[in-house]
């Protein structure tokens, strides 16, 4: 992630407007060629004669297509199935209990509006999506009501009949907003995707391809497929991975889940400083394995739909049954990847097969609250992180589609109660948290998970239209007792690694801060 200085600011607004006028410009060009040939009557001869004429006719065509994309993208979502009555009441209860002040939660889950501007309808809807994902029926009716009346109760008045001005955040249903992308960046993307294939193979990873292999993503993926043709399959059909083979029978392999970005680029050289960390000194017979899961849906592709979360459990079944020695093991992931962390955490047969797990900036804590959603998708970008964040990640096609049609809130959460059940079954969680994280609010999740009190999303509005979602903790709890962000790092239990002068996603920018990493995950490998 980009630090907030001048430099990088005009460099990722300039980088932004070349990639983003690219496609537009050929289009123009292209057709005025189209229009001087018609004109000039001479399409019995070739339109587009140079290889540059024929690059913006590629851009042109590809253009074209993305405009399409973008229509067929705002499908409707593929719900999971509903919660049983008593279950929905749990989630609400649960829901009300982690909140202070139900007036400012509302707030935050409505943009910043008003109370005043919040309509009885409008709270209708948005309830109905946080607890039926829009899916309430004659029979559910009177319950949804219900809810209705509750959060009228806790907030002391009634909201006036009928719908106001204010527009709830509803991921599910809202429409998907992408940025097109050029064949250039796409020709990038094909590019570093090459060079991380060639960085684990010299490395010593396998890679596991699945059935479909390059020919179901775009860009394609040459030394993939090549890979695929003289190697190895993945069991399972719809999740490539990379492997080193675990033969040790001491010490425990690892799982990595990487996040929202290019691929696997950013963690390559963090995965080889776990293999060496592990395995530096130790003979071919007590070696540990690492299995890390390709996620193309979030790495700058175009390729098909996120797997569910019973599809994403049942699939990554195969590959741990499939490959030696993964009956048990650390689970590592980085931001969005703390989404299928939090899939394997809670479902209760796949975490009995996990020691230990550390979560890299997770986006899943707290996910009641709307600072992420609203932080993600519906902030203005005013500073070269929040650009950067804005047009690479929030923007894209695959990534958009993935946060807009298959993020289910209360699929994806992680409450702290069911990671204190974890612990005292044994298994040792650590979060590394950066201060400055432009997601998620790090100040907030580790004094959730240190057991002070997080309470209410706040809208902060600053000059020139920047505004940022943030949450407080109670007064009395107190922000001041952040002891929790100097404590020494124990191997025990529930710990967090808090990294000051950091931002999402940086901790593997830098060796020495990604040490501390490997530290956790050799300490965890070595001893269950």
């Amino acid at each position: 992630m980009l630090n907030n200085t001048w430099s990088e600011y005009l460099t990722i607004r300039l980088v932004i407007l070349f990639l983003h006028s690219l496609a537009p410009l050929c289009t123009v060009y292209t057709l005025t060629l189209l229009r001087r040939a018609f004109f000039a009557r001479r399409f019995s001869q070739p339109v587009f004669t140079t290889p540059f004429q024929l690059y913006c006719a590629a851009e042109t065509t590809f253009f074209a297509f993305t405009l399409w994309y973008r229509g067929r993208l705002q499908r409707e979502a593929v719900h999971p199935p509903l919660r049983s009555k008593e279950d929905r009441k749990k989630l609400f209860d649960k829901v009300r209990s982690e909140i202070h002040d139900p007036q400012k939660f509302l707030q935050g889950w409505f943009r910043g509006a008003k109370i005043e501007e919040i309509g009885r309808e409008d709270l209708r809807e948005f309830l109905s999506w946080a607890f039926f994902e829009a899916r309430t029926d004659d029979e559910s009716e009177g319950e949804l009501e219900a809810l209705v009346g509750k959060v009228e109760k806790m907030m002391g008045s009634s909201f006036k009949p009928g719908k106001g001005g204010a527009k709830s955040l509803r991921l599910t249903l809202d429409p998907i907003e992408i940025q097109w992308r050029s064949l250039l960046w796409y020709g990038i993307i094909m590019l570093v995707d090459t060079i991380v294939h060639v960085r684990f193979l010299v490395y010593g990873f396998g890679y596991r391809s699945t059935r479909g292999g390059s020919l179901s993503v775009f860009p394609p993926r040459p030394l993939p497929a090549v890979t695929m043709a003289v190697g190895k399959r993945s069991p399972a059909e719809g999740i490539s991975y990379w492997v080193k083979r675990h033969t040790s029978t001491t010490r425990l392999p690892v799982v990595y889940i990487h996040g929202i970005g290019v691929g696997l680029h950013p963690y390559v050289e963090f995965l080889h400083e776990v293999d060496r960390a592990t395995n530096h000194g130790h003979d071919a017979k007590d070696q540990v394995g690492i299995i890390c899961i390709e996620v193309l849906q979030i790495s700058s592709r175009l390729t098909h739909s996120m797997l569910t979360r019973a599809d994403f459990l049942a699939q990554t079944t195969k590959i741990l049954n499939h490959e030696q020695g993964y009956n048990r093991f650390v689970l590592i992931s980085h931001s969005y990847g703390s989404v299928f962390s939090t899939h394997m955490l809670t479902d209760d047969t796949m975490s009995k097969r996990v020691a230990a797990t550390l979560l890299v900036d997770p986006v899943t804590m707290i996910l009641h609250m709307p600072d992420v959603a609203y932080n993600f998708t519906i902030r203005k970008p005013t500073t070269a992180n929040e650009w950067q964040l804005w047009y690479f990640a929030s923007k894209d096609p695959g990534v958009a589609h993935t946060l807009g049609r298959h993020f289910f809130w209360s699929e994806n959460i992680l409450w702290r109660d069911r990671i204190a059940h974890l612990v005292e079954n044994g298994i040792r969680v650590t979060a590394s948290l950066a201060r400055r994280d432009l997601i998620v609010d790090t100040e907030a999740v580790g004094a959730y998970l240190m057991e002070k009190k997080v309470l209410d999303p706040v809208v902060v509005k600053e000059g020139n239209g920047k505004t940022k979602m943030e949450l407080s903790v109670n007064e009395k709890d107190g922000r001041e007792d952040e002891d929790w962000k100097v404590r020494k790092w124990k191997g025990k239990g529930l710990e967090v690694l808090w990294w000051d002068d950091l931002d999402h996603a940086q901790v593997f920018d830098n060796k020495d801060d990604r040490r501390k990493l490997v530290e956790v995950v050799r300490e965890y490998c070595t001893n269950e």
